[in-house]
């Protein structure tokens, strides 16, 4: 039977995603700062929050992660190599030599390559906490040790070796502990916590608020004394004691926001998060740029981000950005490929085959 779905937790995920959209593509800024210190923790979190992991086996587990990350990684990879090769055409840039066979083997060998590298990533945390709550025999408290001493190694290598490994496992060193925050946050044990913040909407929205704004100030801290933040491409956490307890606070209160908030108009564009990280910088950023509106690029490019045209461009590309993926999305859900927007295959194609009565 499948589960029935979180209203909140796909308004969570769809305003995230929009966020993600949105910040790329405007330039480094304060309001960056800001978003980043949370929007990608906060999948990790909201990940952690529907996960299951009791009541079957590591072999069950594993097909299950595989099919929810890595054929679409592997998948949603291979059409953005081609999208990228279209662009390039379209745009005249000179193409290399093997571009689409080499694009194809940094798909499969995926070290931050396109923004579907989260994937990855988000498939090593969920085996790995598999594999805490089984050393764990279940015990909430040792799972977020175990979590922890994880975070501990992520430092310690995020400070002598600055690089990205294989499939981003270096990201799920880090993403472990957010992913174990969510799963601990909605976890029978702490239900009475649960309840408390997430019951009623009202208060789940001003508690909600109360903990983005601490993030926001925070993660301004951050910014003006070292001018970083939280960037889980780049790999920049320092300070970590400031950065990664921040991204916690700042998940919570977007999460506990969308709580309040909850609607079935955010909810269902859940569906296509997939395509909307997949491809949005390779395919739509480029045609809206210079194809459709690149006499508007050229005025707005140099503004600074805070001027109401510069604002107004990139909403405007965020929006183009939707609608262009949600019809390449329709186009995918309803084709022999389906699985890699983690879709069922269509019904048709199986009633079909069905030969008549």
């Amino acid at each position: 039977m499948k589960p029935k779905r979180i209203e909140y937790i796909d308004v969570a995920k769809f305003l995230a995603m929009l966020l993600v959209v949105f910040t790329h593509s405007v330039k480094e800024s304060n309001f960056v700062a800001f978003v980043f210190a949370f929007h990608l923790p906060v999948f990790y979190v909201l990940n952690g929050m529907t996960l299951k992991v009791e009541n079957q086996t590591f072999g069950e587990f594993l097909v299950k992660k595989l099919q929810r990350y890595i054929i679409p990684m592997l998948g949603l990879g291979v059409i953005c190599v081609l999208f990228d090769l279209y662009i390039k055409w379209l745009m005249n840039i000179p193409i290399p030599d093997h571009f689409v066979f080499i694009g194809i083997a940094n798909v499969i060998n995926q070290m931050r390559l396109f923004a579907i590298w989260f994937l990855p990533a988000l498939f090593f945390t969920d085996i790995i906490l598999f594999g805490f709550h089984r050393l764990a025999k279940g015990k909430l408290w040792l799972m977020g040790v175990l979590s922890l001493l994880l975070l501990g190694i992520g430092i310690l290598f995020n400070q002598f070796h600055n690089v990205a490994l294989v499939w981003n496992f270096d990201a799920a060193l880090f993403g472990t502990v957010f992913t174990y925050a969510g799963f601990a946050f909605r976890h029978s044990k702490l239900s009475g916590f649960y309840n408390l913040l997430t019951q009623k909407r009202l208060p789940a929205l001003i508690i909600g608020i109360a903990l983005l704004t601490a993030t926001y100030f925070i993660s301004q801290y951050c910014y003006a004394i070292d001018h970083r933040h939280l960037e889980m491409f780049a790999r920049y956490y320092m300070p970590y004691y400031l950065t990664l307890p921040n991204a916690i606070i700042g998940s919570l209160g977007f999460i506990l926001i969308c709580r309040g908030i909850t609607n079935p108009i955010f909810a269902k564009p859940v569906e296509m998060n997939l395509a909307l990280l997949a491809f949005h910088q390779v395919l739509a950023f480029p045609i809206f740029r210079f194809k459709i509106c690149p006499d508007w690029w050229t005025s707005v490019f140099a503004l600074p981000v805070s001027d109401i045209s510069y604002i107004l461009f990139n909403c405007s590309m965020t929006l183009f950005s939707v609608t262009l993926i949600a019809v390449i999305y329709l186009i995918i859900k309803y084709s022999p490929i389906s699985a890699i927007v983690n879709q069922p295959l269509a019904g048709f194609y199986s009633s079909s085959r069905k030969s008549p009565s």
